[in-house]
């Protein structure tokens, strides 16, 4: 996973093509939780998917690729703050063609202007 640190864009080997995202704010706490299905067109066959993250926590168990002939589930998931990005890696090959990568997540309203912030 230490490959993928310090790049300033994603890999090519699979591109995002549609998120469905569900947010549930708490604004008392300054908290939020979600989930989100992300339409991903695997170009080549692969192990890793990495995506931009900031200032999350991801339920590690919930990271989840489908597909119509694949179910892989997450055996590790890091994220790389500095660069914002989450790698992803799972058990065996995912094979090319598309498939939904489902994440639940947590994080906090800040007031940093980055991710998913209040004024």
């Amino acid at each position: 996973m230490e490959e993928f640190k310090g790049e300033a864009r994603l890999p090519k080997f699979a591109v995002p093509k549609r998120y469905d995202l569900k947010l549930k704010p708490d604004l008392i706490d300054c908290k939020f939780s979600g989930w989100v299905d992300i339409s991903v067109d695997v170009i080549s066959a692969t192990k890793f998917l990495l995506l931009n993250a900031a200032d999350l926590s991801i339920h590690p168990d919930s990271v989840i690729f489908n597909s119509d002939n694949q179910a892989s589930k997450a055996v590790k998931v890091e994220l790389f703050e500095a660069d914002e990005i989450m790698v992803v890696e799972f058990g065996e090959d995912l094979n090319t063609g598309v498939g939904i990568l489902s994440i639940a997540f947590e994080g906090t309203l800040n007031d940093r202007m980055k991710g998913f912030y209040r004024r």
